[in-house]
């Protein structure tokens, strides 16, 4: 089920997605609208065939076809309207083949993966998948137009080409738009780099259609003031000559109006001089009006005026007949010229319906009235109407002046220049929606249905007849006034996008192999950074072990009877190895800035509270060096509480003061705290009245490994680490560090942080931080330990605070000891401290079981000991469920500071 609606997702997607493009690429049409210079769903079929697969045709044929097929005529229905349009239907299907073709071409000859970035498979690809391509739907396309009359011979080729070039440079912008769209959906490219191509290629095509849309706009508007210009002189001048030949009748009216007694040789003398002067009249006749009565008196002048006339007469099917009895009679007394009008002597104008009510209507008006379109029996080769003009003589006769209008020689008189007989000029007779054609001149239906856009149209009105003048380009008068710049700059510009676009992909592909090459090379040195880390830590670990046992069994050794020269010797003893400890500290912190996994954490400091810490930490150093540890505390508020990553803080003073009381032989040592003037900063100031230090030496005196003595003649311990690595703590933290120095009078070490308050009430501050407030007898402690010197340590100095210990050698007898302490109500455990790498189960896994088991001990404090101690480490401490970190070697007063602060936490929140 889930397949099958995927399958019907895909193609609804491909169908709505090719049906919009197509209806806004049809804006982008040559000005025939049979052919558009870029097509873009060309590239989106191919794309979608790439996609999806040979399945995904039936969605483009559909498409397709809606694109081409316009549904709106309310006289069609859908059936009607598909019949009428039988060409759509072979349109998309070439459409829709040639993407299928397209996408076999390319994966029979090209890579299957679609790399793009590849020049050879950006080659392939513009071959195969744009120019082969687009000849099956350009072929299909241009030869269905072609067969259903759409578009006539002399453009088949132009079409043909024009739609070829366009589905090519569809395919070369668009598809690889889609593919790499596609790619970054999979994750196989990177947002930037299709970012990058996009906005290249579509910029660019963006700005073409700007432009080409601004030219073909122009072009049509040229063309149409061109035509309409055109039009106009042409219909005004045709007008003007059929009224100027109308007046010819009306002159031969009048000349009729003042004849008694009318002899042929008047009437011929009076006509001969009228024709002689326009050439747009063929003849003229006067058509005599009589009663049946006087049939017989002028059948007989007829005979005697025109020797072999048979009478009046009417003409049936081609066969001329006397013609029968009627009340009335209109027939032609006199015609002029008498040569090729024989036949028309005596004819019963009156017999012909049209003709009778065109007679009818200019004796009702008493004015001109005309014919419909009739052949001309003079020249079968001109159209032209009938003029009567209804005449009443001074004698009483009434007829009508008349003339033929020979409608071909007005055409031909009024067009002038090349320009003008190149337009379809067309007469019908009535408005331009309804109407029958009178004159067609230079028109052929396929151009009219192409270029009906660029007409003109005119009417005027003779009698009761409305004549309508359409005048519209042809394909001769585009040639000659259109400059296809909106085509040229399309296609080109279109080129050129395609062509940026394959440039993009070389320089994107070229970027690309550079990119994975250097993700490789940053691969295997992250690889080597993180073997180095891991090699630093287990080398920590192993160290700090056995450290911790030394450092414990110094300190239980103190403990015991010993002399002065013995205590002498184990001062010195746990010197070193704190020296020993703060080096391996110092390197494992420089690893950590170099991979830059060295985090700053933010936390609530009592900042008075943690300078009088240091303060009291360098006391009996400073007692011992006969010097004196000033705390100049700038800030009334001795209760003030920032936000500050506490430890590294604390390291920075450390390190500033250590090294001032290293380098100070007698005088004072002052560490200062006040706050900026803006509230922004605090400042921290160590100043000693030591060695100094010279301006040379002040330049790189907080780079690495960096020791300002001669290494053989050194005087003082250190390995040259603390001032760099307080510089890039205090850079963390979003401060600066700078110092002041003079040789032989002392140095001002300064730098700062950013100030941020935190406001703390004071009735939460209840903690119990040292053993004056708070007593540890009677508290059951779970040491979880496998090393077992460190038990020894542990226990020993535990057990000396009154300390109920118990041992649990791994995570695994951890467990057992928990679970068999929830049956003796006499031993409950308080707290647990438990170290990380233990065999059977470290503590880690440990930890979670116990903050996932359902008793009493489900939120047992635990204290982690541990030689890892890295912050990403203690991040995860903590974040399993542990509650503090005591790094090894234990130094004492830090351990029994972390059990007094979690029981202050604990006391506190029961407060």
């Amino acid at each position: 089920m889930s397949y099958f609606l995927r399958e019907i997702g895909a193609f609804l997607f491909v169908f709505a997605a090719y049906l919009i493009t197509g209806k806004l690429s049809l804006f982008l049409s040559s000005i025939d609208g049979y052919s558009t210079p870029v097509w873009p769903p060309a590239g989106l079929a191919l794309g979608f065939v790439l996609i999806f697969g040979n399945r995904i045709w039936i969605a483009l044929f559909f498409a397709a076809y809606l694109t081409n097929t316009h549904f709106s005529n309310p006289e069609f229905s859908w059936l009607q309207t598909i019949l009428h349009n039988p060409q759509n239907l072979l349109i998309s299907f070439g459409n829709s083949l040639s993407a299928l073709y397209g996408g076999y071409l390319l994966r029979r000859y090209s890579d299957s993966k679609l790399n793009l970035f590849s020049v050879r498979e950006l080659i392939s690809f513009f071959v195969l998948a744009g120019p082969a391509a687009a000849i099956v739907s350009s072929l299909i396309g241009s030869a269905s137009l072609f067969f259903f009359d759409i578009i006539y011979q002399d453009f088949l080729f132009q079409t043909w080409f024009t739609w070829w070039l366009g589905d090519s440079i569809g395919i070369i912008i668009f598809t690889p738009i889609l593919i790499l769209t596609y790619k970054w959906i999979l994750k196989e490219e990177t947002g930037m780099r299709l970012v990058l191509f996009i906005s290249a290629t579509m910029g660019t095509f963006v700005l073409t259609l700007t432009i080409f849309f601004v030219t073909r706009d122009w072009e049509k508007e040229f063309i149409q003031y061109r035509i309409k210009s055109d039009g106009q002189i042409i219909s005004s001048e045709i007008e003007n000559r059929i009224f100027e030949n109308l007046r010819v009748v009306k002159s031969l009216g009048s000349f009729l109006s003042l004849q008694q007694n009318l002899k042929k040789k008047d009437f011929d003398v009076y006509a001969k001089s009228i024709l002689d002067e326009t050439d747009c009249v063929s003849a003229l006749s006067w058509n005599l009006s009589i009663p049946n009565a006087k049939r017989t008196i002028y059948e007989s002048q007829l005979k005697s005026d025109y020797p072999g006339a048979m009478g009046i007469h009417t003409k049936e099917e081609n066969q001329i007949q006397l013609s029968p009895i009627k009340d009335q009679y209109v027939f032609v007394r006199y015609i002029y010229p008498f040569l090729g009008n024989e036949s028309a002597v005596g004819y019963d104008v009156f017999s012909n319906s049209v003709r009778k009510n065109a007679l009818l209507r200019a004796k009702e008006t008493n004015n001109l009235e005309i014919t419909g379109k009739i052949n001309l029996v003079q020249d079968h080769n001109n159209t032209g109407f009938l003029v009567f003009y209804p005449v009443k003589k001074p004698d009483g006769e009434f007829g009508f002046a008349t003339a033929v209008i020979k409608v071909t020689a007005i055409i031909q008189k009024s067009l002038i220049g090349s320009d003008q007989n190149n337009l379809c000029v067309q007469i019908l007779e009535g408005d331009s929606k309804q109407s029958n054609e009178v004159y067609s001149r230079n028109c052929i239906a396929a151009q009219e249905k192409i270029f009906s856009e660029f007409s003109h149209v005119h009417e005027t009105r003779i009698g009761s007849h409305l004549l309508t003048f359409r005048i519209v380009a042809t394909k001769e008068y585009f040639e000659k006034n259109l400059t296809n710049a909106s085509r040229f700059i399309l296609i080109i510009s279109s080129l050129l996008t395609g062509l940026l676009g394959i440039l993009m992909l070389i320089i994107l592909g070229k970027e690309k192999s550079i990119h994975e090459i250097v993700e490789k090379r940053t691969f295997e040195l992250e690889k080597a950074n993180r073997v180095k880390s891991e090699f630093l830590a287990n080398m920590s670990h192993e160290i700090r072990t056995p450290m911790n046992g030394v450092l414990g069994m110094l300190t239980l050794l103190e403990e015991t009877n010993v002399d002065l020269e013995q205590k002498d010797y184990l001062d010195n003893a746990k010197k070193s190895v704190l020296s020993l400890l703060t080096i391996i500290n110092d390197i494992l912190d420089v690893s950590k800035l170099e991979n830059h996994k060295l985090e700053i954490i933010p936390t609530e400091t009592n900042i008075y509270k943690l300078c009088r810490d240091i303060q009291l930490l360098f006391q009996s150093d400073v007692i011992d060096k006969n010097l004196k540890l000033n705390l100049d505390f700038g800030i009334e508020d001795k209760n003030l509480h920032i936000l500050v990553d506490e430890n590294r803080l604390r390291q920075v003073l450390n390190n500033l003061i250590s090294n001032s009381l290293k380098f100070t032989p007698s005088g004072i040592i002052t560490l200062a705290v006040k706050l900026d003037l803006s509230r922004k900063f605090l400042e921290f100031c160590v100043h000693d009245t030591g060695i100094g230090i010279s301006e040379e030496n002040i330049k790189r005196l907080f780079d690495r490994f960096v020791q300002l003595e001669d290494a053989r003649t050194k005087r003082f311990e250190g390995a040259g680490l603390g001032l760099y690595i307080s510089k890039q703590l205090v850079n963390l933290m979003g401060g600066d560090i700078h110092v002041d120095s003079i040789l032989n009078i002392g140095s001002t070490f300064k730098f700062t942080i950013p100030f941020q308050q935190v406001e703390v009430p004071v009735e939460t501050i209840k903690r119990i931080e040292s053993p004056e407030t708070f007593n540890l007898k009677l508290i059951n402690v779970l040491v979880a330990e496998d090393n077992i010197l460190n038990q020894k340590f542990v226990r020993k100095v535990l057990e000396k605070e009154k300390v109920n210990v118990t041992i649990a050698s791994n995570g695994k007898e951890t467990i057992q000891l928990l679970d068999a302490s929830l049956e003796n109500d006499e031993l409950r455990y308080d707290l647990i401290l438990m170290d990380i790498q233990m065999p059977e189960l470290d503590g880690l896994e440990t930890t979670k079981r116990i903050r996932k088991r359902r008793d009493e001990y489900q939120n047992i404090p635990i204290i982690a000991l541990t030689a890892n101690n890295m912050d990403s480490q203690i991040q995860e401490y903590l974040q399993s469920g542990m509650d503090d970190c005591v790094k090894k070697p234990i130094i004492l007063s830090e351990l029994l500071h972390s059990i007094y602060k979690i029981f202050s936490k604990t006391n506190d929140s029961k407060l």
